[in-house]
């Protein structure tokens, strides 16, 4: 009978803390990465590890093989041709789970992921959805949070350079807003309960909704900065700057594809906000925890 768990992206902000829960509960767990390096204190924790490509399907299947339950995404890609990488990459692995015959994945997805399209980089979530969807005797969760917290830690060299917080997201819009390691303890929570059966959807909302007005301001009082204020950048510009800050042109693009959708209020929650969607980390407690010390430390 197949047991044990495997965890794609477990060295980031969400991989680490469903590694770390399942660990603790005493399962047995293959950690995949892209970097031994980073993947060695999970070893040390009891994990074993699996340093590897997603997009490479030889390793897809062994990773997968003999596992009862698998914590899968699509880790960034800032090669050329990243929408056809993505959709590429969702059906390896796709198909690797369906040889395997692994039971259950839970997938680090997004709110806006039920939309093929207008969506920007999510749109390759969408597909990902729709291949674990397709795998006989198969059930996927699709785990669709919000906006990460962290997304502001990219923002601290604008802040000390130009004094204000900027994006292409309108000042006053609302929207989901979500600290990575509630998602992380979510697909913990489930991977260990296994309560489901067939496809689920389970969107994350935070513990708020948040515009990035007000996100402005209580980054900017965590720092000694309550003056902060954010600007909308139009689109172009908007582009532009991500570019200049390392982003090749094609992600940049889809990221102001993602950011009209959630303007023009196309990509927003399918879901009631509930106990069930909302998180308890606040943006006040991650902003005094994670970027007050970033930003000193920047």
């Amino acid at each position: 009978m197949a047991e044990g768990y495997v965890v794609f992206g477990a060295t980031g902000h969400v991989g680490r803390i469903v590694v770390t829960r399942l660990l603790e509960a005493g399962k047995k767990v293959r950690a995949v990465a892209r970097s031994a390096d980073k993947l060695k204190p999970l070893a040390g924790a009891g994990a074993r590890i699996l340093p590897g490509s997603v997009d490479d399907p030889a390793f897809l299947r062994l990773a997968f093989d003999g596992m009862k339950a698998a914590f899968v995404l699509l880790p960034p890609y800032l090669g050329a041709g990243i929408r056809a990488w993505q959709d590429r990459t969702a059906a390896a692995l796709g198909d690797a789970l369906e040889a395997a015959k692994v039971p259950y994945a839970v997938t680090l997805s997004s709110i806006g992921a039920d939309r093929p399209s207008g969506n920007g980089p999510i749109a390759g979530l969408h597909a990902l959805e729709a291949r674990l969807d397709r795998i006989p005797n198969h059930s996927p969760l699709h785990l669709r949070p919000g906006y990460f917290f962290e997304n502001n830690l990219g923002a601290i060299g604008l802040i000390k350079g130009m004094g204000s917080n900027g994006a292409a997201l309108k000042p006053d819009l609302k929207m989901a807003h979500i600290a990575t390691k509630d998602i992380g303890e979510a697909a913990a929570r489930r991977l260990l309960a296994l309560d489901w059966k067939g496809r689920l959807v389970q969107e994350l909302q935070g513990e708020r909704d948040l515009s990035m007005a007000e996100v402005t301001a209580v980054l900017g009082k965590a720092i000694g900065k309550p003056e902060l204020k954010y600007v909308q950048f139009p689109y172009a510009d908007a582009q532009k700057g991500l570019v200049q800050m390392g982003l090749p042109e094609e992600m940049a693009a889809l990221y102001m594809d993602m950011s009209k959708g959630f303007n023009d209020g196309h990509l927003k929650p399918t879901q009631p906000r509930s106990a069930a969607t909302t998180t308890p980390t606040s943006i006040e407690r991650w902003a005094a925890e994670v970027f007050a010390p970033a930003f000193q430390q920047s």
